[in-house]
């Protein structure tokens, strides 16, 4: 998925009815929280990937599988 699109859903509350409804889990809130920080922390410190990922990881409290995951489960 696009974040682009990700955070125009999230935005308009599409995430959050879809939600309420029972067609998505927590899981798309936590992955895309996870994929911004990360690309946060890239921008504003100029860390690598790995590093930011390895910081994710105890950030979160996730797996650093679970954090690849968020990861590339969002594109540009």
């Amino acid at each position: 998925m696009n974040i682009q699109l990700a955070n125009t859903l999230f935005d308009e509350g599409v995430f959050s009815a879809m939600y309420k409804a029972g067609f998505i889990t927590t899981k798309i809130f936590t992955y895309r929280e996870i994929y911004l920080w990360i690309h946060a922390q890239m921008q504003i410190r100029g860390i690598s990937k790995n590093q930011a990922v390895l910081e994710a990881e105890v950030k979160f409290g996730k797996d650093e599988r679970t954090v690849w995951r968020a990861l590339n489960c969002f594109t540009q």
